[in-house]
């Protein structure tokens, strides 16, 4: 007896030493095979830089520098992705706060109980196995009960895992968008004196490296955010059932199941890496694209009733044609893209993985621990082993291969990481710019603060460059007025972006009232288009102010006031006073011209700039508001080409559109200057209806011919006998129509749309359809035959069975994408 043991063990430790020598065996034929591919690659690349180096001809040079020029620019743009990530990812980890470590725990523990969970889901559906095998009835409703409570504990897992995610996300993009708006609308740096940033405009109208700065805060953002959050909990559900499930694998089989899974999880990761393409890149350009596509449409939007009155609608047309062409070349080239490389990566971790994993799963059962006797409770064991050695070798292969096809979500994420921090990045970029030249010691490039406006060899330049104004100097004393004149493009409005501090001072030095670069309250710009934003009528008289800001709040009586005195009025009859309206909708030019007058009237500052603010409205009205301006005290400094409005002002600057510029005063006292300030202070006595009457005489004549016009055709129309009843037309009648008529009716209208390229997408759709399910229905009957077979232990049969699966594995790894791919196709030519 004590004999026969030690044969036993002395057996089974040769055949432990027989599985750890072909183990190592299997080890080191792996690495050779590495090593000999890494030396092959290298021995490839140095002949490739060989023949770089031995070119022929400045031709060879040339296409060769190119071709190096481009491979470094994708790996910079490559490499720049990730490093945008990796500084994002910092960003969101220092600033997440409790809530975002919160939400990164539940998620923590949510991957390990749903880990858990799925163990013993596992084991209990192999329990059933076993129970139905050996027909335990109690004990199969039983384990019927446990698997229903765990199924309904793993959706409850499932839905609330989305919502941690959900809020991680949400915790994420307002860490960004706090980040951007931080640079985005910065109000003040608290230097010497105030300063205000305005990078807003500045990023759009005057750096000019970024296009479309809405798309990336409002769309690639929430983007951004979502994939990520989703990347990190199935990146940690992933190493829960990889650490779980590798535990338990190597617990009742051999280790070289889990080193065979490694080492095909590595070879297929590294082939999907090689070729796989730059969709960082693709899908950078695409968003790109995309703002640049949903901004002609909100282009055409603004400017609808102008190009409808122009009948400009062809060729805005063919710029948003043209535009949306090129999105749809590049949406095919990145379809295109995912097409061929869906099919090789389909193949290698979806179908062929597939294949591999019957193989591991099956394999322990022809020799091993886990191969069956040919008793009933032994088939019924191995039944309930396989269900459980199934699960645990595909949440393997799952967790794998959601951990090696990450890099290709990163890849995406990176796309979005790069536009999201370049805007970081160059709004910092123009802030700090603000602040370095305000903190130079010994330039004149300043602005100071005094209760008048001077400039003093102040250089007015475009942002590409062109010298408007050369070396303005000019004061404007408290109480005196300021008439602008000049061509179009001479700089009269640039002057004021300059005063204002959304164009850079490049020389010369500004004095005016307040503090900082910008315009306040006590210099009050006034446009040609007043800005309205959506809220009350309140809310625009007090712009920029809001109802907490007010510090002698605007009362019924004093909006009454106001508004009567740009007669406008009938506003408060026309709206309720708490409504919430868009003005720019509601109100014609005129109208928000003279409620940007109000506004004017109600902020009352030391200097108002008047950029053809009455431009809209009729001479009398405006000079009644020049009138009104000077009656509150602020000092005027006008752009306008109308003459009537020089009685108002007592320096008149001419600019002439090269660079020059001239100054004219006028004497205080002069008699021409005070008849038409008299004739003024006249006409501001006058009403909103007498603006009208010019009107109402100009139209008089041409009412009575139209009268007398219309008098002639009712004369000469014939009369009208109301004694003769009208016929009566009986309503529209589908006719009837049979049932081969109505399918002939059909195919006359499908036939066509068939034989067109849509049509022939649609039949290649339903043809793979067809071939999808046919090989799904090979593959699950295959599947089935693994079973008998291990029940037969049929070794040969199930070598042959594995052959025919990888084919019908290349089969579907062309199948599916095919599909996808041309359902894309569909739908881009249906948009």
């Amino acid at each position: 007896m004590t004999s026969l043991q030690l044969l036993q063990l002395t057996e089974r430790g040769r055949g432990l030493l027989a599985n750890r020598r072909k183990s190592l065996l299997l080890a080191a034929g792996v690495l050779a095979a590495g090593g000999t591919a890494a030396y092959v690659q290298s021995r490839i690349s140095s002949k490739k830089s060989d023949s770089f180096l031995h070119s022929n001809g400045p031709k060879d040079d040339k296409k060769i520098s190119n071709k190096l020029v481009t491979n470094d620019k994708k790996n910079t743009q490559k490499k720049r992705g990730l490093k945008s990530l990796q500084v994002l990812a910092a960003v969101l980890l220092s600033r997440m706060g409790k809530m975002g470590a919160k939400d990164l725990l539940a998620m923590i523990a949510i991957a390990v109980l749903k880990t858990a969970l799925s163990n013993r889901l596992a084991k209990v559906q192999g329990f059933l196995f076993r129970a139905a095998f050996l027909r335990r009835v109690p004990l199969f409703f039983r384990l019927i009960s446990e698997n229903i409570l765990l199924c309904l504990l793993l959706s409850t897992m499932h839905s609330t895992s989305k919502y941690v995610t959900g809020t991680l996300s949400l915790c994420f993009r307002k860490i960004l968008t706090k980040l951007i708006h931080a640079h985005y609308f910065e109000l003040f740096i608290k230097l010497s004196f105030g300063f205000q940033n305005m990078a807003y405009y500045k990023i759009s109208h005057v750096d000019g490296r970024i296009t479309n700065p809405e798309q990336r805060i409002a769309s690639d953002v929430p983007r951004f955010c979502s994939e990520l959050s989703e990347l990190v909990l199935d990146d940690l559900t992933a190493v829960a059932d990889g650490v779980l499930y590798t535990w338990r694998l190597c617990s009742y089989t051999s280790p070289k199941y889990l080193f065979w899974m490694v080492a095909y999880i590595l070879g297929a990761g590294t082939l999907i890496k090689n070729f796989s393409p730059a969709f960082g890149k693709l899908m950078s350009k695409e968003q790109q694209l995309e703002g640049e596509y949903r901004q002609l449409h909100s282009r055409l939007r603004t400017h609808a009733e102008s190009i409808a009155f122009y009948g400009g609608e062809r060729r805005e047309e063919f710029h948003i044609q043209q535009k949306f062409k090129t999105l749809i070349g590049h949406m095919s080239t990145v379809l295109h893209d995912q097409w061929w490389f869906g099919m090789i990566q389909d193949f290698l971790f979806k179908y062929l993985g597939a294949t591999v994993a019957v193989i591991l799963i099956i394999e322990p059962f022809f020799s091993g621990q886990l191969r069956p006797d040919s008793s009933t409770l032994g088939r019924a064991e191995m039944l309930s082993n396989l269900r459980y050695h199934t699960s645990v070798i595909i949440s393997l292969f799952q967790s794998l291969g959601t951990l090696s096809t990450s890099s290709r979500r990163l890849n995406r994420l990176s796309g979005y990481a790069d536009r999201i921090h370049e805007l970081i990045s160059i709004s910092r970029e123009l802030s700090n710019d603000d602040k370095s030249s305000l903190q130079r010691s010994g330039s004149k490039n300043y602005f100071s603060e005094a209760d008048y406006v001077e400039f003093s060899g102040v250089k007015v330049v475009t942002p590409s460059g062109n010298v408007l104004v050369q070396d303005l100097t000019l004061k404007v004393e408290p109480g005196s007025n300021l008439l602008i004149t000049g061509p179009n493009g001479s700089g009269k409005s640039s002057l004021f972006r300059v005063l204002g501090g959304l164009w850079p001072l490049v020389s010369g030095h500004i004095v005016k009232p307040g503090v900082g670069s910008d315009l306040n309250k006590e210099i009050f710009y006034v446009p040609q288009r007043p800005y309205t934003a959506v809220g009350t009528l309140r809310d625009q008289l007090i712009y920029p102010l809001t109802a907490d800001q007010e510090i002698e709040p605007l009362t019924h009586s004093g909006m009454v006031e106001l508004l009567k005195n740009v007669d406008l009025e009938y506003l408060l009859d026309r709206y309720p006073p708490e409504k919430e309206v868009n003005w720019g909708e509601e109100l014609s030019l005129g109208e928000q011209q003279r409620l940007g007058m109000a506004r004017l009237f109600y902020h009352k500052p030391k200097f108002a700039i008047l950029d053809e603010c009455t431009s809209a409205v009729t001479t009398d009205m405006e000079e009644r508001f020049c009138a009104k301006v000077q009656a509150t005290g602020t000092s005027c400094i006008t752009i306008s080409h109308r003459p009537a409005l020089v009685a108002f002002h007592d320096v008149v600057l001419s600019l002439d559109g090269e660079g020059g510029w001239h100054v004219n005063y006028k004497g205080k006292d002069s008699p021409a200057l005070t008849e038409a300030r008299n004739d003024i202070t006249g006409a501001f006595e006058t009403d909103r209806k007498n603006d009208a009457m010019v009107v109402q005489k100009a139209f008089s004549t041409s009412d009575k011919v139209s009268h007398s016009y219309i008098s002639e055709v009712i004369t000469a129309s014939p009369s009208v006998d109301h004694n003769l009843p009208l016929p009566i037309v009986p309503p529209l009648q589908r006719a009837p129509r049979v049932l081969p008529l109505r399918v002939a009716a059909m195919f006359k209208i499908l036939v066509p749309s068939i034989l067109d390229k849509q049509g022939a997408h649609l039949l290649a759709v339903a043809f793979l359809v067809v071939s999808r399910t046919f090989v799904s229905d090979r593959i699950a009957s295959l599947n089935g035959t693994t079973v008998k077979l291990v029940l037969e232990q049929d070794r040969a049969s199930f070598v042959r069975l594995i052959g025919v699966s990888v084919l019908q594995s290349a089969a579907s790894s062309f199948i599916a994408p095919s599909l996808r791919y041309c359902w894309c196709l569909i739908n881009m030519l249906r948009n």
